[in-house]
């Protein structure tokens, strides 16, 4: 291991010599693709709260620090009351399950040539101190750009072009610097580029977009192993929904490479707010939880693998967790079982990440207690005491589940089966936003041969700025409205949320109609409302013209058929089958 004069010697020459020609591209030890990469990454871990941390406040109305109380910049890791990481803290998080560490990092406060965005040589040697811990114990490891306020608050026409001039700068110096690292070392572009954390226009995506093509772009021209190393571009202030419409992969010069990232702190009443307790249908019979269940979790993750991960590209989880609460007034069995909770939520998150392939890193920022950001699991102060004994046990044990295969393959019924097969009731464009938005009125006569167990798919994007996305179906008659049947559950509305299923960027998902609901729909007709959704398509399915009746007539335990009564060689990864005679998702 080098010590901490050599590293400075080394970084301050890097800062120091004239930008040289790009080295050939060199592969040895870049043998992981970034799907590979993820894969590899069991247990990420975060180190928050401390290369990130600031003295000083941010004023981006001119570009400037002010209100600077720690002088000392290189001071800066230990300004939001962590101490200095060492090598022994690494090692603490290794031996308790964990194999990959992401260190957000901020450049801004230690520039000292604006002209060239030339990073401090100390605090650059200081961050290449930390990730060589992390290396020299085999562990993979992820860098960014962390809190840089004057990319991340400004995603603007007005600063585009500066903007990415010096993000290119600064990444240049990083690559320059690590240029002969293998392939356990991973580069994030940026981090939450957000406006106030509102929904993004087109121009903040598009600008954005810009960011990360600048930052592969400098990367890759630093030539040598940064060519082929695994590089990270985030959605939208990494929400997972904005970057299901907004995100533009920029373009590589080498395959397989890219890895998109969002962070997962859903809901964030139970996982940041702490206004629930309970989270998940598993444990709706202690109290209260939130509308977003694990079949919303498990939906996200299974977009996200149908949107990148089935292009090629790789999924990483950047930050996610849950503030440790628990209601103080409640007995201590209760307590217990609201920690337990937490662990269960954990252990659910992680072992369907993992079932997908993707990485993911723990949000992990020193604060312990009963609140909101309470993010603590390794007590840094404590020799690393694990202060928080279930997240810490949900992590490893949901660890422990293995990557399977996705099997896309010719059986599923593919982006527009239901079209083909099915009557279009109403296509456009209708922004659902309850009396304010499209209110869909289907006449009766559309419905005239419409059988129980037929089905009703909705075609729609969801606004992942809105609060909650929802759908409706009733009659005119608030008395009696028509019910419909989705993954076993009956009801006349459905949070969008938890039963998304999505085909090539848009959103498709088919309703059962029951026989108590045919009568009302032959008579009546049906209004679909709701909101936080854009409505793009309907389509009625008569199963009696595909050959699923029939199918379902003959029933055998070992073979699976499409909605078109032909054999299926395995379940498809999404969409409807038929299996012992029953229609299954």
């Amino acid at each position: 291991m080098k010590n901490r004069t050599s590293l400075l010697m080394a970084a301050m020459m890097v800062s120091v010599m004239p930008v040289l020609a790009a080295a050939e591209p060199d592969e040895t030890g870049m043998t992981m693709d970034a799907q590979t990469w993820c894969k590899s990454v069991k247990a990420g871990w975060n180190l928050g709260n401390s290369f990130e941390s600031a003295g000083g406040t941010w004023n981006n109305a001119d570009w400037t620090w002010t209100d600077v109380w720690q002088e000392d910049r290189n001071k800066w890791e230990t300004c939001w009351g962590n101490p200095a990481t060492t090598e022994a803290m690494i090692k603490a998080v290794q031996e308790a399950g964990f194999n990959a560490i992401r260190i957000p990092v901020r450049w801004e406060g230690h520039i000292v040539d604006y002209d060239q965005m030339t990073i401090d040589p100390q605090w650059l040697a200081r961050v290449k101190e930390v990730v060589d811990y992390a290396i020299g114990l085999d562990m993979l490891v992820v860098i960014n750009t962390h809190h840089e306020s004057w990319l991340e608050n400004n995603p603007y026409y007005e600063f585009q072009e500066k903007i990415n001039d010096r993000l290119t700068k600064i990444w240049t110096q990083i690559a320059t610097t690590f240029a002969d690292y293998d392939d356990h070392l991973a580069f994030a572009g940026i981090n939450e580029v957000q406006v106030n954390w509102s929904q993004p226009t087109a121009e903040n995506h598009a600008v954005q977009n810009s960011y990360h093509q600048a930052f592969v772009n400098a990367v890759r021209a630093t030539g040598g192993k940064n060519y082929y190393r695994n590089l990270v571009v985030q959605t939208y202030s990494c929400n997972p929904y904005y970057g299901l419409n907004g995100l533009v992969v920029p373009d590589d010069v080498v395959e397989g490479h890219l890895i998109v990232e969002f962070h997962y702190y859903d809901p964030y009443e139970y996982c940041g707010s702490g206004q629930y307790y309970y989270w998940g249908t598993a444990y709706s019979s202690y109290g209260a939880i939130p509308a977003s269940n694990e079949s919303t979790m498990k939906n996200l993750l299974n977009q996200a693998q149908q949107k990148w991960w089935q292009n090629g590209l790789g999924v990483l989880i950047g930050e996610y967790g849950v503030s440790n609460h628990f209601d103080a007034s409640a007995s201590e069995e209760e307590q217990k079982v609201q920690l337990e909770n937490q662990e269960y939520w954990y252990k659910t998150f992680v072992s369907t990440l993992r079932e997908n392939g993707f990485a993911a890193f723990v949000w992990d920022n020193n604060s312990f207690g009963n609140g909101s950001e309470k993010y603590g699991i390794f007590n840094r102060y404590n020799n690393m005491r694990v202060d928080n004994t279930y997240a810490l046990r949900g992590i490893i044990e949901g660890s422990g589940q293995e990557y399977v295969e996705p099997q896309p393959g010719d059986d599923e019924p593919g982006d527009d089966w239901y079209s083909k097969v099915g009557k279009t009731l109403w296509s456009g464009s209708g922004y659902m936003a309850w009396g304010d938005g499209l209110q869909l009125s289907i006449p009766a006569f559309e419905f005239a041969d419409t059988e129980a167990d037929d089905l009703l798919v909705l075609y729609y994007d969801i606004d992942g700025a809105a609060d909650y996305s929802m759908v409706q179906f009733f009659d005119g008659s608030w008395s009696s409205n028509p019910q419909f049947v989705y993954e076993g559950a009956t009801d006349f509305q459905f949070n969008f949320r938890d039963i998304t299923g999505q085909f090539s960027g848009e959103q498709i998902t088919p309703f059962v109609i029951p026989e108590a609901s045919v009568s009302t729909l032959k008579t009546t007709g049906l209004v679909i409302q709701g909101y936080g959704a854009t409505l793009t398509k309907v389509v009625l399915v008569d199963l009696s013209e595909v050959g699923v009746r029939e199918v379902s007539r003959d029933i055998h335990e070992d073979l699976l058929f499409d909605l078109m009564g032909r054999p299926l060689n395995h379940a498809p990864a999404n969409g409807l089958f038929i299996q012992n005679g029953k229609k299954k998702l």
